[in-house]
């Protein structure tokens, strides 16, 4: 399954901070100059002016390790626990300051995710992911991201190429302010595992613009090979697969478009409310756990989705903390798409609790409708899936976090559901 914790890293590494409210307002990434987030490293004084100085020269790095300990109390396949961590580590060349090409930036992300085994998917092998770490197919070590971005006509339009997380620029409601490590937040389950993201970042070409300040355009063109399936083979994951597949693309194609709108009401609340589509062209298999040997195969697989946000409260003057609402809604074809639809909604809280003005927390509640068809999903017509997610998010220092979760869900097995899972996990989240 492909995880949102990754689009989260990816994203925030690369643009440093960046406030709540400022999260919700479309735009492509754009790195803050020289500027660096708070890290680990900032404790060595041998090494905060080196990283300084090289961040003045063009070249930003940063890093980020996120550890997770979970335990199924109950339901699911089977109880028990598991560990899993991702390492991330970016580097950002600002090509205005190395080569003097204004609005150039060159962005390269390496991964490295472990799990415990069991991992989590074994214990509940759930459609949409509960767990934003979890890959699905097992530890892996990739560059994940390796892209340039051009921004144009003084930002108001970028053009994106190479390596990427289609999730950078696309179906996440909640920005980059979102801390739930269910991936109901950050894509609608029809999407799965049809967009290019975490573990399956895929090569692309995104072209945004925003030809008004309360309107944001985008469009998106990627190798969609993650579910290609000649003859109904084995897919083959797209995350540790370079730039080849794109210019000798077999057939497989992925396209997303989307607009959206932004405004702010009074006292400076900000929203948001956007609308998508998407086609994955030729032959595809997304029938995953639900479907025995021989998988079934799907073709020309296309849906839509709907988003919105708003903060209904913050403190006058402070756009760093807030109230924040958050849903989204996806369809699919039910004769083309397993996850025939989706809807997805919750509430995150920041900075304010007193005397921890850092911390966060947020509850959000998904649900998901599968395809009665069997010929994409072979098993008993009716199935659903449910999640429920409940976190509080502690600020240790302006670098480390932990977050303790509760989740419930309740997952659709192979001809009937699966008993509703308890989960408990734990996150600890480091950025050096």
């Amino acid at each position: 399954m492909a995880s949102g914790i990754a689009i989260l890293l990816t994203s925030a590494l690369a643009q440093g901070t960046q406030s709540p409210q400022d999260a919700t307002v479309p735009a492509v990434q754009n790195v803050e100059r020289v500027a660096l987030p708070p890290g680990m490293f900032d404790l060595f004084g041998t090494l905060t002016t080196p990283r300084h100085e090289m961040a003045n020269a063009g070249f930003q790095f940063a890093a980020n390790y996120t550890v997770d300990g979970g335990y199924n109390l109950t339901g699911g396949e089977e109880a028990g626990g598991f560990v899993a961590w991702l390492l991330t580590a970016t580097v950002t060349v600002d090509m205005a300051r190395v080569a003097k090409i204004d609005g150039g930036q060159f962005i390269t992300t390496w991964q490295s995710y472990f799990e415990s085994n069991p991992g989590p998917f074994a214990l509940v092998p759930d459609w949409w992911g509960y767990e934003g770490l979890a890959t699905g197919i097992g530890d892996i070590n990739q560059v994940s991201q390796c892209y340039y971005q051009q921004d144009l006509l003084g930002g108001a339009m970028s053009i994106i190429f190479g390596k990427q997380d289609a999730s950078n620029n696309f179906t996440c409601p909640v920005g980059a302010s979102n801390s739930f490590i269910h991936t109901m937040t950050y894509y609608p389950a029809t999407l799965v595992p049809y967009l290019p993201t975490y573990p399956d970042q895929a090569m692309g070409l995104v072209i945004a613009g925003k030809p008004a300040d309360w309107l944001s355009l985008k469009t998106g063109w990627f190798d969609g090979t993650t579910v290609y399936s000649p003859n109904g083979q084995a897919t083959q994951s797209t995350g540790s697969i370079g730039p080849g597949k794109f210019f000798d693309n077999p057939g497989s194609w992925f396209f997303i478009s989307e607009g959206e709108a932004n405004w702010s009401l009074s006292g400076g609340l900000a929203g948001s409310a956007g609308i998508g589509g998407w086609w994955q062209t030729g032959p595809s298999v997304a029938n995953g756990w639900a479907t025995p040997s021989p998988p079934q195969v799907s073709s020309m697989v296309s849906g839509w989705y709907a988003q919105a946000s708003q903060f209904v409260y913050s403190p006058e003057g402070d756009s760093s903390s807030g109230v924040q609402l958050f849903g989204s809604f996806g369809w699919s074809s039910p004769a083309q798409n397993p996850a025939q639809w989706s809807i997805m909604g919750g509430c995150a809280v920041s900075g304010l609790v007193p005397g921890r003005t850092d911390d966060s927390f947020g509850v959000a509640f998904g649900y998901v409708g599968f395809s009665d068809s069997p010929q994409v999903f072979q098993s008993t017509p009716g199935l659903y899936e449910c999640a429920f997610e409940a976190y509080y998010k502690f600020a240790l220092t302006p670098w480390m976090t932990l977050q303790p979760d509760l989740q419930v869900v309740t997952a659709a097995g192979v001809g009937a559901e699966l008993p509703s899972a308890v989960v408990g996990i734990l996150r600890l989240s480091i950025n050096f």
